[in-house]
């Protein structure tokens, strides 16, 4: 381990760290159309480069939100945008979005443990099938470890909230628990950040995270 990474997690456990980090994906202060302040794009499966956009968005707070805007329709074409810090193997994320039907999916994921595009958990809220589901991705294979029915719907902003603490995974939308499950494959801290699919048209509100290390 590096001196860097390793004065990165220790930072993540210090005692500030418990306080709840806004990550600003999209500030308010900024055009319309300016890239992203507060991550960085990836690319997780197939496909070209995500573009990241600040867009107006009048249903989540502060009016702007981070749209990817490649429209890029490949299904299995996941784009990212990877916040640097924190670094925390345990965190309970929690984001507003508002996804809106303009391409063959509708969703709004976040990223935990983000090593690279191959390896991290993701969970995904899917307006079509309109259901919640974890993913875990390692060595660029995707499997699903759990999933529930929820009540999504477009052009609405909901509220998703993760709560990873060891091997332990809770989701809960709108407060509402949803689903719980286990798993220890990736056990090593990782960033956090949000994910889109294919050409949806998700605006992402800010993340807040309570690091639990």
């Amino acid at each position: 381990m590096s001196l860097f990474a390793a004065s990165i997690i220790a930072a993540a456990v210090s005692p500030a760290a418990a306080e709840t980090v806004r990550k600003v994906l999209a500030s308010p202060l900024v055009d319309e159309g300016s890239d992203p302040d507060g991550c960085t794009a990836a690319v997780s499966g197939l496909g070209g480069p995500a573009v990241w956009q600040v867009r107006v968005e009048r249903l989540l707070l502060d009016g702007k939100a981070l749209v990817e805007t490649s429209r890029e329709a490949k299904a299995d074409r996941y784009p990212l945008c990877i916040a640097d810090l924190p670094v925390a193997k345990n965190a309970e994320v929690t984001l507003s979005f508002v996804a809106h039907n303009r391409g063959i999916a509708s969703t709004a994921g976040i990223v935990l443990r983000f090593i690279d595009p191959q390896d991290f958990y993701y969970v995904e809220a899917d307006m079509v099938a309109r259901r919640v589901r974890l993913f875990r991705i390692v060595n660029g294979e995707r499997r699903e470890l759990a999933k529930a029915a929820a009540a999504l719907a477009a052009d609405k902003a909901l509220t998703l909230t993760v709560r990873a603490a060891g091997d332990s995974f809770a989701v809960s939308l709108d407060g509402k628990s949803l689903l719980e499950t286990h798993d220890g494959a990736i056990g090593v801290p990782g960033r956090l950040g949000i994910g889109s699919r294919a050409d949806g048209q998700t605006s992402f509100g800010d993340l807040f995270i309570d690091v639990l290390d």
